[in-house]
Protein backbone atom coordinates (compact mmCIF):
# COMPACT_ATOMS: atom_id res chain seq x y z
CA UNK A 1 0.00 0.00 0.00
CA UNK A 2 1.57 3.29 -1.09
CA UNK A 3 2.73 5.44 2.51
CA UNK A 4 0.48 7.86 3.14
CA UNK A 5 3.55 10.92 2.63
CA UNK A 6 3.79 9.61 -1.22
CA UNK A 7 -0.14 9.84 -1.33
CA UNK A 8 -0.10 13.22 -0.47
CA UNK A 9 2.48 14.40 -2.32
CA UNK A 10 0.76 13.39 -5.29
CA UNK A 11 -2.52 15.15 -4.53
CA UNK A 12 -0.61 18.25 -3.47
CA UNK A 13 0.71 18.25 -7.14
CA UNK A 14 -2.00 17.11 -8.87
CA UNK A 15 -3.86 20.04 -7.32
CA UNK A 16 -0.89 22.49 -8.11
CA UNK A 17 -1.49 21.10 -11.74
CA UNK A 18 -5.37 21.47 -12.05
CA UNK A 19 -5.67 24.82 -10.23
CA UNK A 20 -7.29 27.66 -12.08
CA UNK A 21 -4.47 29.53 -13.28
CA UNK A 22 -1.77 27.38 -12.78
CA UNK A 23 1.02 27.60 -15.89
CA UNK A 24 -0.74 30.37 -17.05
CA UNK A 25 0.58 33.85 -18.17
CA UNK A 26 -0.26 36.78 -16.48
CA UNK A 27 -3.00 39.35 -18.71
CA UNK A 28 -3.08 42.88 -18.39
CA UNK A 29 -6.74 43.91 -18.12
CA UNK A 30 -8.20 47.50 -18.32
CA UNK A 31 -7.57 50.12 -16.31
CA UNK A 32 -9.83 50.50 -13.60
CA UNK A 33 -12.46 52.91 -13.45
CA UNK A 34 -11.73 55.92 -11.82
CA UNK A 35 -14.30 58.33 -10.33
CA UNK A 36 -14.85 61.47 -12.05
CA UNK A 37 -14.19 62.31 -15.95
CA UNK A 38 -10.26 62.06 -16.88
CA UNK A 39 -9.59 65.82 -19.26
CA UNK A 40 -7.76 64.37 -22.25
CA UNK A 41 -5.60 66.72 -23.76
CA UNK A 42 -4.31 66.12 -27.41
CA UNK A 43 -0.32 65.53 -25.69
CA UNK A 44 -1.69 63.52 -23.34
CA UNK A 45 -3.51 61.05 -25.83
CA UNK A 46 -0.52 60.81 -27.82
CA UNK A 47 1.70 60.03 -25.00
CA UNK A 48 -1.58 57.28 -23.73
CA UNK A 49 -1.60 55.60 -27.53
CA UNK A 50 1.85 55.59 -28.00
CA UNK A 51 2.32 53.35 -24.62
CA UNK A 52 -0.90 51.60 -24.36
CA UNK A 53 -2.14 50.72 -27.92
CA UNK A 54 -2.76 47.51 -28.00
CA UNK A 55 -1.41 47.30 -32.05
CA UNK A 56 1.72 49.11 -31.72
CA UNK A 57 2.88 46.65 -28.49
CA UNK A 58 2.40 43.94 -30.84
CA UNK A 59 4.30 45.04 -33.49
CA UNK A 60 6.91 45.77 -30.88
CA UNK A 61 6.51 42.36 -30.11
CA UNK A 62 7.31 41.22 -33.70
CA UNK A 63 10.55 42.88 -33.59
CA UNK A 64 11.59 40.79 -30.39
CA UNK A 65 10.52 37.84 -32.76
CA UNK A 66 12.43 38.78 -35.45
CA UNK A 67 15.83 39.70 -33.43
CA UNK A 68 15.54 35.69 -32.05
CA UNK A 69 15.28 34.73 -35.60
CA UNK A 70 18.91 36.50 -35.87
CA UNK A 71 20.44 35.04 -33.39
CA UNK A 72 18.85 31.88 -33.51
CA UNK A 73 20.67 32.18 -37.73
CA UNK A 74 24.06 33.44 -36.06
CA UNK A 75 23.98 30.25 -33.96
CA UNK A 76 24.21 28.38 -36.95
CA UNK A 77 27.99 29.21 -37.58
CA UNK A 78 29.20 28.68 -33.99
CA UNK A 79 30.11 24.98 -33.22
CA UNK A 80 27.71 22.51 -31.03
CA UNK A 81 28.42 20.69 -28.28
CA UNK A 82 26.30 17.78 -26.81
CA UNK A 83 26.68 15.30 -24.16
CA UNK A 84 25.21 11.52 -23.50
CA UNK A 85 24.78 9.44 -20.40
CA UNK A 86 23.22 6.24 -20.24
CA UNK A 87 23.27 2.92 -17.25
CA UNK A 88 21.48 0.14 -17.44
CA UNK A 89 20.97 -3.03 -15.52
CA UNK A 90 20.24 -6.50 -16.66
CA UNK A 91 19.20 -9.28 -14.12
CA UNK A 92 18.87 -12.62 -16.30
CA UNK A 93 20.00 -16.51 -16.27
CA UNK A 94 21.69 -18.85 -17.67
CA UNK A 95 19.83 -19.80 -20.22
CA UNK A 96 18.96 -23.50 -18.92
CA UNK A 97 17.69 -22.91 -15.44
CA UNK A 98 15.32 -20.54 -14.11
CA UNK A 99 16.80 -16.91 -13.68
CA UNK A 100 15.76 -16.64 -10.49
CA UNK A 101 18.22 -19.81 -9.82
CA UNK A 102 21.05 -18.69 -11.66
CA UNK A 103 20.26 -15.16 -12.27
CA UNK A 104 23.28 -12.56 -12.30
CA UNK A 105 23.50 -8.54 -12.27
CA UNK A 106 25.32 -7.01 -15.30
CA UNK A 107 25.47 -3.31 -15.11
CA UNK A 108 26.74 -0.82 -18.04
CA UNK A 109 27.48 3.02 -18.82
CA UNK A 110 28.38 4.88 -21.39
CA UNK A 111 29.21 8.46 -22.02
CA UNK A 112 30.08 10.81 -24.76
CA UNK A 113 30.52 14.12 -25.91
CA UNK A 114 29.91 15.04 -29.49
CA UNK A 115 30.46 18.78 -31.13
CA UNK A 116 29.96 19.43 -34.53
CA UNK A 117 30.90 22.59 -37.07
CA UNK A 118 29.28 23.37 -40.51
CA UNK A 119 32.79 24.65 -42.51
CA UNK A 120 30.43 24.64 -45.46
CA UNK A 121 26.73 24.87 -46.25
CA UNK A 122 26.34 25.92 -49.68
CA UNK A 123 25.99 29.14 -48.56
CA UNK A 124 22.67 28.52 -47.07
CA UNK A 125 23.41 29.86 -43.57
CA UNK A 126 25.20 33.26 -45.23
CA UNK A 127 21.68 33.15 -47.02
CA UNK A 128 19.70 32.47 -43.83
CA UNK A 129 21.36 34.91 -41.72
CA UNK A 130 20.80 37.63 -44.39
CA UNK A 131 17.27 36.80 -44.70
CA UNK A 132 17.03 36.76 -40.55
CA UNK A 133 18.40 40.44 -40.51
CA UNK A 134 16.40 41.83 -43.57
CA UNK A 135 13.40 40.65 -42.09
CA UNK A 136 14.25 41.99 -38.37
CA UNK A 137 14.92 45.65 -40.37
CA UNK A 138 11.61 45.50 -41.86
CA UNK A 139 9.91 44.57 -38.70
CA UNK A 140 11.48 47.76 -37.66
CA UNK A 141 9.87 50.19 -40.51
CA UNK A 142 6.78 48.48 -40.19
CA UNK A 143 6.99 49.61 -36.48
CA UNK A 144 7.82 53.01 -37.74
CA UNK A 145 5.08 53.08 -39.88
CA UNK A 146 2.45 51.33 -37.99
CA UNK A 147 3.48 54.06 -35.52
CA UNK A 148 2.59 56.73 -37.50
CA UNK A 149 -0.71 55.72 -38.65
CA UNK A 150 -1.47 55.13 -34.89
CA UNK A 151 -0.90 58.70 -34.52
CA UNK A 152 -2.82 59.98 -37.27
CA UNK A 153 -5.43 57.72 -36.62
CA UNK A 154 -5.85 59.06 -32.91
CA UNK A 155 -5.12 62.82 -33.86
CA UNK A 156 -8.04 62.55 -36.02
CA UNK A 157 -9.92 60.85 -33.25
CA UNK A 158 -9.32 63.48 -31.21
CA UNK A 159 -10.21 66.40 -33.79
CA UNK A 160 -13.70 64.55 -34.14
CA UNK A 161 -14.54 64.77 -31.05
CA UNK A 162 -13.46 68.37 -30.73
CA UNK A 163 -15.44 69.10 -33.80
CA UNK A 164 -18.51 67.39 -32.46
CA UNK A 165 -18.50 69.38 -29.33
CA UNK A 166 -18.29 72.69 -31.29
CA UNK A 167 -21.44 71.05 -32.62
CA UNK A 168 -23.43 70.58 -29.94
CA UNK A 169 -22.30 74.30 -28.82
CA UNK A 170 -24.05 75.91 -32.04
CA UNK A 171 -27.03 73.30 -31.51
CA UNK A 172 -27.46 74.38 -27.97
CA UNK A 173 -26.94 78.23 -28.89
CA UNK A 174 -29.59 78.10 -31.85
CA UNK A 175 -32.22 76.00 -29.58
CA UNK A 176 -31.86 79.27 -27.05
CA UNK A 177 -32.37 81.14 -29.16
CA UNK A 178 -35.48 79.73 -31.08
CA UNK A 179 -37.29 79.27 -27.71
CA UNK A 180 -36.41 83.13 -26.87
CA UNK A 181 -38.43 83.73 -30.06
CA UNK A 182 -41.30 80.95 -29.41
CA UNK A 183 -41.58 82.95 -26.32
CA UNK A 184 -41.96 86.27 -27.58
CA UNK A 185 -44.04 84.93 -30.59
CA UNK A 186 -46.08 83.32 -27.89
CA UNK A 187 -47.03 86.65 -26.06
CA UNK A 188 -47.80 88.27 -29.66
CA UNK A 189 -49.87 85.29 -30.14
CA UNK A 190 -52.28 85.94 -26.59
CA UNK A 191 -52.12 89.59 -27.32
CA UNK A 192 -53.30 89.05 -31.25
CA UNK A 193 -50.76 90.65 -32.60
CA UNK A 194 -49.95 87.02 -34.14
CA UNK A 195 -51.56 84.73 -35.87
CA UNK A 196 -51.64 80.49 -34.79
CA UNK A 197 -49.98 79.26 -37.59
CA UNK A 198 -46.75 81.20 -36.68
CA UNK A 199 -47.20 80.13 -33.59
CA UNK A 200 -47.27 76.63 -34.35
CA UNK A 201 -44.01 77.36 -37.20
CA UNK A 202 -41.91 78.33 -34.43
CA UNK A 203 -42.81 75.45 -31.80
CA UNK A 204 -41.58 73.16 -35.34
CA UNK A 205 -38.43 75.08 -35.03
CA UNK A 206 -38.24 74.49 -31.63
CA UNK A 207 -38.13 70.53 -31.71
CA UNK A 208 -36.15 70.68 -34.99
CA UNK A 209 -33.37 72.04 -32.82
CA UNK A 210 -33.74 69.39 -29.61
CA UNK A 211 -33.42 67.17 -32.50
CA UNK A 212 -30.33 68.15 -33.83
CA UNK A 213 -29.15 68.88 -30.05
CA UNK A 214 -29.72 65.22 -29.56
CA UNK A 215 -28.25 63.81 -32.87
CA UNK A 216 -24.75 65.98 -32.11
CA UNK A 217 -25.00 65.00 -28.69
CA UNK A 218 -25.38 60.86 -29.69
CA UNK A 219 -22.29 61.73 -32.22
CA UNK A 220 -20.02 63.46 -29.74
CA UNK A 221 -20.77 60.44 -27.57
CA UNK A 222 -20.06 57.78 -30.23
CA UNK A 223 -16.55 59.86 -31.25
CA UNK A 224 -15.34 60.09 -27.35
CA UNK A 225 -15.82 55.73 -27.29
CA UNK A 226 -14.10 55.32 -30.26
CA UNK A 227 -11.10 57.63 -29.33
CA UNK A 228 -11.38 55.50 -25.49
CA UNK A 229 -10.88 52.58 -28.30
CA UNK A 230 -7.43 53.91 -29.23
CA UNK A 231 -6.26 54.55 -25.95
CA UNK A 232 -7.30 51.28 -24.47
CA UNK A 233 -10.02 53.84 -21.67
CA UNK A 234 -12.35 51.69 -20.40
CA UNK A 235 -15.64 52.33 -22.36
CA UNK A 236 -17.68 53.12 -19.08
CA UNK A 237 -14.98 55.63 -17.88
CA UNK A 238 -16.18 59.20 -18.53
CA UNK A 239 -13.69 61.29 -20.46
CA UNK A 240 -13.81 65.12 -21.39
CA UNK A 241 -11.72 67.20 -24.15
CA UNK A 242 -9.54 70.21 -23.38
CA UNK A 243 -11.61 72.85 -25.38
CA UNK A 244 -9.57 75.26 -24.37
CA UNK A 245 -6.19 75.21 -25.33
CA UNK A 246 -6.72 75.19 -28.86
CA UNK A 247 -3.77 77.28 -30.32
CA UNK A 248 -2.35 74.33 -32.25
CA UNK A 249 -5.73 74.06 -34.11
CA UNK A 250 -5.85 77.60 -35.95
CA UNK A 251 -6.26 76.88 -39.34
CA UNK A 252 -4.46 80.52 -40.45
CA UNK A 253 -1.02 79.48 -38.65
CA UNK A 254 -0.77 76.20 -40.87
CA UNK A 255 1.38 76.04 -42.84
CA UNK A 256 0.57 74.92 -46.49
CA UNK A 257 2.21 71.65 -47.47
CA UNK A 258 5.34 71.67 -50.67
CA UNK A 259 4.08 68.95 -53.27
CA UNK A 260 6.98 68.57 -54.68
CA UNK A 261 9.07 67.88 -51.70
CA UNK A 262 6.69 65.75 -50.17
CA UNK A 263 6.76 63.50 -53.66
CA UNK A 264 10.67 63.30 -52.77
CA UNK A 265 10.03 62.16 -48.98
CA UNK A 266 7.45 59.47 -50.19
CA UNK A 267 10.59 57.55 -51.39
CA UNK A 268 11.51 56.75 -47.51
CA UNK A 269 8.53 56.52 -46.28
CA UNK A 270 8.71 53.92 -43.63
CA UNK A 271 6.49 51.08 -44.66
CA UNK A 272 8.68 51.64 -48.65
CA UNK A 273 11.71 51.08 -46.76
CA UNK A 274 10.32 47.64 -45.29
CA UNK A 275 9.06 46.57 -48.51
CA UNK A 276 12.71 47.22 -49.75
CA UNK A 277 13.81 44.91 -47.11
CA UNK A 278 11.52 42.32 -47.68
CA UNK A 279 12.67 42.24 -51.45
CA UNK A 280 16.04 41.64 -50.26
CA UNK A 281 14.73 38.79 -47.84
CA UNK A 282 13.37 36.85 -50.62
CA UNK A 283 16.77 37.60 -52.95
CA UNK A 284 18.39 35.65 -49.92
CA UNK A 285 15.77 33.04 -49.48
CA UNK A 286 16.48 32.01 -53.84
CA UNK A 287 20.01 31.78 -52.14
CA UNK A 288 19.09 29.78 -49.80
CA UNK A 289 17.14 27.43 -52.04
CA UNK A 290 19.63 27.55 -54.80
CA UNK A 291 22.21 25.87 -51.84
CA UNK A 292 20.41 22.63 -52.08
CA UNK A 293 22.42 22.01 -54.64
CA UNK A 294 25.63 22.49 -53.75
CA UNK A 295 27.67 20.36 -51.33
CA UNK A 296 28.02 20.84 -47.46
CA UNK A 297 31.18 20.12 -45.65
CA UNK A 298 30.83 19.47 -41.78
CA UNK A 299 33.56 18.34 -39.23
CA UNK A 300 32.64 16.45 -36.09
CA UNK A 301 34.69 15.09 -32.94
CA UNK A 302 33.58 12.43 -30.42
CA UNK A 303 34.85 11.65 -26.64
CA UNK A 304 33.37 8.09 -25.87
CA UNK A 305 33.03 5.86 -23.15
CA UNK A 306 31.59 2.82 -21.54
CA UNK A 307 31.64 0.74 -18.57
CA UNK A 308 30.38 -2.93 -18.54
CA UNK A 309 30.65 -5.59 -15.90
CA UNK A 310 28.87 -8.55 -13.72
CA UNK A 311 31.07 -7.73 -10.63
CA UNK A 312 28.80 -4.91 -8.73
CA UNK A 313 31.91 -3.37 -6.68
CA UNK A 314 35.07 -3.74 -9.49
CA UNK A 315 36.43 -1.38 -12.06
CA UNK A 316 34.17 1.35 -12.75
CA UNK A 317 36.26 4.23 -11.80
CA UNK A 318 39.28 2.80 -13.63
CA UNK A 319 37.34 1.66 -16.79
CA UNK A 320 35.31 4.26 -17.29
CA UNK A 321 37.64 6.95 -16.88
CA UNK A 322 40.94 4.99 -17.85
CA UNK A 323 40.68 2.45 -19.52
CA UNK A 324 37.50 2.66 -22.22
CA UNK A 325 37.38 6.00 -22.82
CA UNK A 326 38.33 7.32 -26.82
CA UNK A 327 38.36 10.10 -29.13
CA UNK A 328 37.72 10.05 -32.94
CA UNK A 329 37.43 12.90 -35.45
CA UNK A 330 36.31 13.53 -39.24
CA UNK A 331 35.21 15.64 -41.62
CA UNK A 332 31.41 14.58 -43.68
CA UNK A 333 31.51 15.93 -47.07
CA UNK A 334 27.75 15.41 -48.63
CA UNK A 335 27.04 16.00 -52.62
CA UNK A 336 23.03 15.95 -53.48
CA UNK A 337 23.10 13.51 -56.09
CA UNK A 338 19.36 13.01 -56.79
CA UNK A 339 16.12 15.02 -54.61
CA UNK A 340 13.23 14.81 -56.22
CA UNK A 341 13.34 17.98 -57.61
CA UNK A 342 13.20 19.54 -54.42
CA UNK A 343 16.00 21.81 -54.91
CA UNK A 344 14.19 22.57 -58.17
CA UNK A 345 10.81 23.23 -56.89
CA UNK A 346 12.31 25.24 -53.81
CA UNK A 347 14.20 27.70 -56.16
CA UNK A 348 11.44 28.23 -58.34
CA UNK A 349 8.72 28.82 -55.28
CA UNK A 350 11.46 31.34 -53.84
CA UNK A 351 11.50 33.32 -57.33
CA UNK A 352 7.87 33.83 -57.84
CA UNK A 353 8.14 34.93 -53.76
CA UNK A 354 10.39 37.88 -55.02
CA UNK A 355 8.48 38.49 -57.85
CA UNK A 356 5.14 38.90 -55.48
CA UNK A 357 7.52 41.04 -53.32
CA UNK A 358 8.49 42.86 -56.11
CA UNK A 359 5.11 43.45 -57.38
CA UNK A 360 3.66 44.50 -54.04
CA UNK A 361 6.42 47.35 -54.33
CA UNK A 362 5.38 48.63 -57.59
CA UNK A 363 1.93 48.82 -56.14
CA UNK A 364 3.11 50.33 -53.02
CA UNK A 365 5.00 52.96 -54.96
CA UNK A 366 1.85 53.92 -57.01
CA UNK A 367 -0.30 54.29 -53.96
CA UNK A 368 1.80 56.25 -52.12
CA UNK A 369 1.91 58.92 -54.70
CA UNK A 370 -1.82 58.65 -55.48
CA UNK A 371 -2.62 59.30 -51.80
CA UNK A 372 -0.10 61.94 -51.39
CA UNK A 373 -1.70 63.87 -54.16
CA UNK A 374 -4.83 63.37 -53.17
CA UNK A 375 -4.02 64.55 -49.94
CA UNK A 376 -2.94 67.72 -51.32
CA UNK A 377 -5.99 68.02 -53.25
CA UNK A 378 -8.18 67.38 -50.47
CA UNK A 379 -5.75 70.15 -48.43
CA UNK A 380 -6.29 72.73 -51.01
CA UNK A 381 -10.07 71.85 -51.21
CA UNK A 382 -10.61 72.31 -47.56
CA UNK A 383 -8.74 75.66 -47.57
CA UNK A 384 -11.11 76.97 -50.16
CA UNK A 385 -14.25 75.43 -48.18
CA UNK A 386 -13.21 76.79 -45.22
CA UNK A 387 -12.78 80.28 -46.78
CA UNK A 388 -15.69 80.08 -48.32
CA UNK A 389 -17.85 78.84 -45.32
CA UNK A 390 -16.02 81.78 -43.28
CA UNK A 391 -17.81 84.31 -45.97
CA UNK A 392 -21.55 82.40 -45.90
CA UNK A 393 -21.78 82.15 -41.98
CA UNK A 394 -20.57 86.10 -42.12
CA UNK A 395 -23.10 87.03 -44.86
CA UNK A 396 -26.07 84.71 -43.58
CA UNK A 397 -25.73 86.45 -39.50
CA UNK A 398 -25.75 90.05 -41.26
CA UNK A 399 -28.76 88.80 -43.10
CA UNK A 400 -30.54 87.07 -40.20
CA UNK A 401 -29.99 90.38 -38.16
CA UNK A 402 -31.82 92.52 -40.59
CA UNK A 403 -34.50 90.36 -41.74
CA UNK A 404 -34.99 89.83 -37.70
CA UNK A 405 -35.45 93.41 -37.52
CA UNK A 406 -37.85 93.55 -40.27
CA UNK A 407 -39.37 90.86 -38.30
CA UNK A 408 -39.80 92.82 -35.43
CA UNK A 409 -41.49 96.03 -37.31
CA UNK A 410 -43.95 93.74 -39.21
CA UNK A 411 -42.09 93.63 -42.70
CA UNK A 412 -41.53 90.01 -42.77
CA UNK A 413 -42.51 86.77 -41.87
CA UNK A 414 -41.64 83.93 -39.92
CA UNK A 415 -40.67 81.97 -42.20
CA UNK A 416 -38.29 83.98 -43.99
CA UNK A 417 -36.60 84.72 -40.69
CA UNK A 418 -36.63 80.78 -39.85
CA UNK A 419 -35.06 80.59 -43.13
CA UNK A 420 -32.13 82.47 -42.70
CA UNK A 421 -32.07 81.18 -39.17
CA UNK A 422 -30.97 77.58 -40.75
CA UNK A 423 -28.86 78.76 -43.21
CA UNK A 424 -26.95 80.52 -40.60
CA UNK A 425 -26.68 77.01 -38.60
CA UNK A 426 -25.73 75.14 -41.17
CA UNK A 427 -22.91 77.96 -42.00
CA UNK A 428 -21.47 77.41 -38.75
CA UNK A 429 -21.45 73.82 -39.09
CA UNK A 430 -19.58 73.98 -42.00
CA UNK A 431 -17.10 76.38 -40.54
CA UNK A 432 -16.00 73.64 -37.77
CA UNK A 433 -16.08 71.04 -40.54
CA UNK A 434 -14.15 73.07 -42.81
CA UNK A 435 -11.44 73.46 -40.03
CA UNK A 436 -11.80 69.42 -38.98
CA UNK A 437 -11.02 68.46 -42.69
CA UNK A 438 -8.38 71.32 -43.25
CA UNK A 439 -6.60 70.30 -40.46
CA UNK A 440 -6.98 66.58 -40.91
CA UNK A 441 -6.33 66.73 -44.56
CA UNK A 442 -3.00 68.71 -43.76
CA UNK A 443 -2.05 65.82 -41.43
CA UNK A 444 -2.28 63.50 -43.79
CA UNK A 445 -0.05 64.73 -46.16
CA UNK A 446 2.21 64.66 -43.41
CA UNK A 447 1.39 60.98 -42.91
CA UNK A 448 1.62 60.20 -46.58
CA UNK A 449 5.53 61.69 -46.75
CA UNK A 450 6.34 60.47 -43.59
CA UNK A 451 6.98 63.70 -41.74
CA UNK A 452 3.82 63.69 -39.09
CA UNK A 453 5.75 63.23 -36.07
CA UNK A 454 7.43 66.69 -37.21
CA UNK A 455 4.80 68.26 -37.90
CA UNK A 456 2.56 67.38 -34.54
CA UNK A 457 6.37 68.76 -32.53
CA UNK A 458 5.86 71.66 -34.77
CA UNK A 459 2.36 72.27 -33.86
CA UNK A 460 1.89 71.59 -30.25
CA UNK A 461 5.08 73.09 -29.26
CA UNK A 462 4.35 70.63 -25.74
CA UNK A 463 6.34 68.18 -24.34
CA UNK A 464 5.69 64.42 -25.37
CA UNK A 465 9.13 61.89 -24.67
CA UNK A 466 6.89 59.31 -26.56
CA UNK A 467 6.78 61.38 -29.40
CA UNK A 468 10.73 62.37 -29.38
CA UNK A 469 12.24 58.88 -29.35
Amino acid sequence: MMPHKYLLFFLAMAWAFYAPGFGQPEVRGLPEVVDGPILLTLPEVISRALQDNPGLQRSAVTIEIREADVDTEEGDFDPNLNATVSGAARYGGDGRDPVWDTGEVTSSASGSLTTAMTLYSGGENEASLERAQANLEASMMDFDRDRETLLFQTVSRYLLALLRFREIDIEQEELASRMENLERIRVDYENGIRIEAELLRQQAQVADSERRLAVAEQNYESSLLFLKDTLLIPSEQVVEIDTENEAWYEADQLSDPDAQASLNAVYNRSDLQAQRSRILAAEQNIRAAQSGKKPTLVASANLRTSYASQDPDGGFPEQFFADEPSVSAGLTLTIPIFDRRRTQNNVTRARLQYRQEELFMSDLMQASRSDLLLAVLNYDTAKTELQASRDQLRFSEAALEAEQARFEAGASTLLEVNSLRAERVNAAVAVERARFDLFTNRLDVSFQDGSIEALLLERLKADIPELEE
